[in-house]
């Protein structure tokens, strides 16, 4: 077999739970193809002595939803062997959202993530409204890591309410519209929807985030969209 790629005298920590073995890697069109050791050629050879070769972590829990605008690299979770990363947790995404709403869903992250609305003002090119839309603009990114994203319930609730997001209960009118947002969002590859209840989690002027304004009613319709789909 023509190998793209083999590494080779690497030791193997495959994620199994087997412990870790010296071994070759043979990869064809981006695929491992053959563990063991191998004699064949291949377009590239690395010689692994030495080091681990392991699969690329997986992060569950980041706030990656800005910096994958500025970053292709990932750093520095790409730093750490992470190769994957899930972003719009509690509750915090930058979509949906239109452009000149912005300051609402940066105002969700500025204090609870320690992330500047003026860094995010430079280094994002808003090109999105909706959900999916956001979506498509990470896939047209360029990237050295994989990306994947939670529809956050801040960013749900102020696309829907706007201001009175962030001293309101929602209406039922309200409640439906976020319910059709979060179908479409799931439909368009959304990993699922997140929320917060956390007492840390505020805005700049020291108001909750938007998500926890929701009584438990909102939240269970919310949740429900997930179960239905």
């Amino acid at each position: 077999m023509q190998y793209d790629l083999i590494i080779q005298n690497g030791t193997i920590v495959d994620g199994s739970g087997l412990p870790r073995y010296r071994a070759d890697l043979g990869i064809v069109h981006g695929k491992i193809a053959t563990i063991g050791k191998i004699r064949a050629s291949a377009k590239e050879i690395i010689d692994a002595e030495g080091h681990i070769v392991a699969p690329g972590f997986i992060d569950g829990h980041t706030h990656m939803d800005a910096q994958v605008n500025w970053d292709p690299l990932g750093t520095c979770s790409v730093w750490h062997g992470i190769t994957s990363v899930v972003m719009g947790n509690c509750g915090f995404s930058l979509a949906p959202c239109a452009e000149a709403d912005n300051d609402v869903v940066m105002r969700n992250l500025e204090r609870a993530e320690d992330i500047s609305p003026a860094a995010m003002a430079a280094g994002i090119k808003w090109t999105w409204e909706t959900f999916p839309e956001y979506l498509d603009t990470i896939e047209n990114l360029p990237k050295g890591i994989n990306y994947s994203a939670y529809l956050g319930h801040s960013a749900l609730r102020t696309y829907v309410m706007g201001e009175r997001a962030f001293h309101e209960q929602a209406t039922p009118e309200d409640i439906e519209r976020m319910k059709r947002e979060a179908r479409d969002s799931i439909r368009a590859g959304a990993m699922g929807f997140t929320t917060s209840r956390s007492q840390s989690h505020r805005t700049p002027q020291g108001d909750p985030v938007a998500s926890r304004l929701a009584n438990w009613d909102e939240v269970r319709q919310l949740v429900g969209v997930m179960g239905e789909m």
